[in-house]
């Protein structure tokens, strides 16, 4: 990658790309980019740019929009698999009749395919889950961060335009989750509430990076709030 801007003509990725999200794996020198389209395409669509190529390729998962600005997907993220050449992504997708969103898993190759279609990390739950973002445990695991509620918490899903969703104060100081899923999406053991350690995980923008002793984000006391703290998690247990 030499960081030279490239010019493609009209190579947009979405018409209104309302959520993105993107990864670069070393090992294959490719960056993943995802887009939620809310028209062309009313999907969350992944294409690679790999050496300095834009890949023809493209995965899509279908979602909904209304080509105004609205459209189902909330938040995500996209890493890079630590010992191969693709990436895993996790989204949360809330459908057009009002339901609760909810998390999906997606494993994608280097070439912007999915390398099966994406699944529901929770497919018996009733709940909310929105956004989050995920980190490599090794091994072919990945640590999920998540926000977990009861009920449609999201009155409107025109989200690109503010940083700040309205979200109670309840769910924002009492519904930070982590789960651990293995390389298919599936969750292994239970989600652990980690609110109770006062380490809330931030709902609008939020990342999970990788430091020497374990895995940690920034968190802030909800929009307006001055302060920050860094937060901090290991798994010890396989």
């Amino acid at each position: 990658t030499t960081g030279e801007q490239l010019s493609e003509g009209k190579d947009w990725q979405a018409s209104h790309s309302c959520k993105q999200m993107v990864g670069y794996n070393p090992s294959s020198d490719t960056f993943l980019i995802a887009n939620a389209g809310d028209a062309y395409p009313k999907a969350l669509q992944y294409t690679a740019f790999a050496s300095g190529t834009h890949l023809k390729q493209k995965a899509r998962f279908a979602t909904w929009g209304d080509a105004g600005g609205r459209q189902g997907v909330t938040q995500g993220g996209i890493k890079a698999e630590p010992q191969g050449r693709g990436f895993a992504s996790v989204f949360s997708l809330g459908p057009e009749s009002g339901e609760p969103d909810r998390l999906y898993f997606a494993a994608v190759l280097e070439n912007a395919t999915f390398a099966a279609t994406p699944r529901q990390v929770f497919p018996n739950s009733t709940s909310t889950q929105l956004g989050g973002n995920l980190a490599p445990l090794g091994a072919g695991k990945w640590l999920v961060a998540y926000t977990e509620a009861e009920g449609d918490i999201l009155s409107s899903y025109l989200r690109i335009y503010w940083d700040n969703w309205g979200i109670p104060e309840e769910v924002r100081t009492g519904g930070s989750r982590l789960a651990i899923l293995d390389a298919a999406g599936e969750v292994l053991g239970a989600p652990v509430n980690i609110s109770n350690l006062a380490a809330q995980f931030p709902v609008e923008i939020n990342h999970l990076a990788e430091r020497p002793s374990g895995i940690g984000w920034i968190a802030i006391d909800g929009p307006g709030s001055s302060a920050a703290r860094l937060m901090q998690v290991r798994c010890t247990r396989g």
